[in-house]
């Protein structure tokens, strides 16, 4: 049997968050964070996770089934939520297989392998990255003998 879950994330004060899961009768769950928290995401593609990134500089893989942090990896310096609410701090998007959290401070990109956690690479952008997000698409693939006068194209570009 398949069970749908639905459950919600929020947060819930500087430093916690908050699992709802509408199914249950006790459907709120709090998560004590190490620190402030400065941005949080679900995983699209692994739903059994979010990460939730904290002033300490740390990525907190946090298992949404079980309501508590199952890992944690330093990625950045600190970055304190002290100032304008503007400010530029680092960011998370998930996409396929990787992590990718900006270190504005740094000019970079810190890019993390979803499924061990571990920084793979650095990518050197030019100015105060604080903001990302992670798009995909697919398309259509034409074989190699595709014959381009049989039909009309207006359904699709070449």
């Amino acid at each position: 049997m398949v069970r749908e879950c639905n459950i919600f994330i929020g947060n819930n004060g500087p430093d916690r968050i908050i699992l709802v899961d509408p199914t249950e009768s006790d459907s709120f769950r709090l998560i004590q964070l190490p620190t402030r928290r400065v941005h949080f995401v679900v995983d699209p593609v692994r739903a059994k996770f979010a990460y939730v990134f904290t002033e300490d500089g740390k990525l907190n893989q946090i298992d949404v089934l079980k309501g508590e942090i199952s890992q944690s990896v330093r990625v950045t310096d600190p970055y304190s939520m002290d100032g304008h609410w503007n400010d530029p701090r680092p960011r998370i998007a998930v996409a396929d297989n990787k992590i990718y959290v900006t270190d504005p401070l740094k000019s970079k990109i810190i890019v993390l392998d979803a499924t061990s956690f571990k920084k793979t690479s650095e990518i050197s952008v030019e100015g105060q990255p604080f903001n990302i997000v992670a798009v995909g698409g697919s398309g259509k693939v034409h074989g190699e003998h595709h014959d381009h006068e049989a039909h009309h194209h207006d359904d699709h570009a070449h």
